[in-house]
Parts: structure tokens; sequence; C-alpha cells
């Protein structure tokens, strides 16, 4: 079954990987370089995180994954979009899950050489990139592959760089999109529009409640995954009610869902950013469509 044992898949892929001469490092990242015992540690669904570093992205996006390894069957394969702009190669084998996140080698070597000048700071793009590959390795990695040339940077980027953080401003915007968007969807539900609603109340409202709740948790330096990844096993039941939406295709409980999603944000904002407030006029407009739907 998909998620079972993959003891084999994992040295097959590195070693596969490895032997590319376009591949310059593989780094393992996630929970399967976590000990056992600790927060989101591998279990028997966990995928292989796998990024690669590569001057030809596209051969190894083209090779026959299917015929490659013996005995692994392989089930399907999709290229998806990834953080900072990067690429996603998921291969799915009926023994699990693998995730090959492709990087640009020039990319790479762009970003570590302002690292190594310390112009990492003044460069935006270059400056998020780091901090957000500081974010996917500080929960644990290691190299399979290229660890004498890149293991120093990775290194130095886990010690040195803070990671994906919020400053209060952007907080500040974020909650009050969020409140935007709140109007929206309950002026989308007194036409009627239940669909549109319901999309706008996940993909945003409680987005943007998930995105701050790790900030949250960050900024007290609790265990914390970005995509709410493992958050059930990590939040006391308390703050879980902040990033959650439990709403059929009803009016009346899409209702409820944005209005507790707003409990919600209000939570987090009163320790993230104390001294944000809803505006009074907003405040009053939102109050007249009424908690319960009805004006």
């Amino acid at each position: 079954m998909v998620g079972g044992d993959q003891s084999d898949l994992l040295p097959a892929l590195a070693g596969w990987l490895g032997r590319q001469p376009g591949v310059k490092a593989v780094v393992l990242f996630g929970s399967r370089v976590r000990p056992a015992g600790a927060p989101a540690a591998a279990d028997g669904w966990s995928d292989i995180d796998l990024q690669v570093v590569t001057s030809d992205p596209e051969a190894i996006v083209a090779a026959d994954w299917a015929a490659l390894f013996p005995g692994q069957t392989l089930i399907f394969k999709v290229l998806r979009p990834a953080s900072s702009g990067m690429r996603k190669l998921t291969l799915l084998y009926a023994a699990g899950e693998a995730d090959l996140v492709l990087v640009p080698a020039w990319q790479m070597r762009v970003a570590r050489t302002a690292l190594g000048l310390g112009l990492h700071g003044r460069i935006g793009p270059v400056r998020h990139a780091l901090n957000n590959l500081r974010t996917i390795m500080g929960g644990g990695h290691r190299l399979l592959h290229g660890a004498a040339d890149w293991g120093a940077f990775y290194a130095r980027v886990v010690a040195e760089l803070p990671g994906f953080r919020l400053a209060d401003e952007e907080v500040r915007q974020l909650a009050d999109v969020s409140i935007l968007d709140l109007l929206w969807v309950l002026q989308k539900l007194e036409r009627g529009e239940l669909v549109a609603a319901q999309r706008i109340l996940h993909r945003s409202l409680v987005e943007t409640n998930v995105v701050l709740l790790h900030e949250a948790r960050t900024r007290r330096g609790e265990p914390t995954f970005q995509q709410a990844r493992r958050v059930e096993q990590l939040v006391p039941a308390a703050k879980l009610g902040t990033v959650q939406a439990s709403a059929r295709l009803d009016r009346a409980e899409l209702n409820r869902a944005a209005w507790e999603n707003l409990a919600g944000l209000r939570v987090l904002m009163a320790e993230l950013v104390p001294t944000w407030r809803v505006p009074p006029a907003m405040e009053a407009q939102l109050a007249s469509y009424g908690a319960d739907g009805k004006r």
C-alpha cells in the first residue's frame, strides 16, 4: 500500500540522483531526518522529501521513473509548483511517495555567493529564498550527495538565518485583508453564492489564521510547521479552533464558520499585535449582517 515500507526507495533515489552529472547536491529533509519521538517525526505515512540542486532540472523531470528501479511500481508522477518559485516532482510508488524539489544550480550558487559576501540581507529575493531554505531545513536535514561542496553552506543557512518570519506590519496587513474578505463572504452568503463563499472562507480566512498561528508559535519558540502540518498533534484544543472551519454547503453553517474564523483571528492578533483592532466603521459594517446571518 502507499505509505508502506520505503526502506528500499530512498537509497535507490539517492543513488540514481547522485550519479547524474548535472546533480550537485541531494538533501534529505523533513520528517525522515527527525529523531523518533521528536515533533513531526516520520511514521508509516511519511513521504521522502529531497531537495535536488541540479544544472539540468529537465533531465530529472524527463527520466523514465517507471523503469529506473526494478521492483518499484510507479503509480503516478506529477510536476507542480513549490516554494520560492521552485518546482516539485512528486513520484508516487506502491511503496511510498517521494517529493523532489528541483533547485537550479545557478540560483543556489548566487545565493551562496551573496551569503558569503554578506550581501544577502540587501537583496530581497535572495534574502527571501534563504529564509525559506532556513525554514525548510531548520527542522533537520542531511546531505546525501554533495556534502563536500554544499554542506558548509546549508549549515550556515540553518545557523545564521532567522527563517520565514512576519514583521508586525505584515501581520496587520494579513489581518486587514482577512477582515475585508470576511465581509465579501457575508455578502456572497446574503446573495446565495454558497460555493464562492466557501472557497474564500478556506482560501483566505482560514489560510490567514494558519499563517498567523505558525508565526505565533515561531515567536514563542514552539515546534511548528508550515501548511498546518501536524497541527492537531502540536496545538492545544483551545487554539486549534482558530484554524478550523466546519461547514457544509449550507448558508447558516458557512455563516457560523465565517464568524468563528473572525473570533480566531482576534485571538491570534491579541498575541501577535495586541494593538490591532477592526476599525469601528468596519465593525459596524460586519455587524449589519448579524452573527446569525440575518439582517
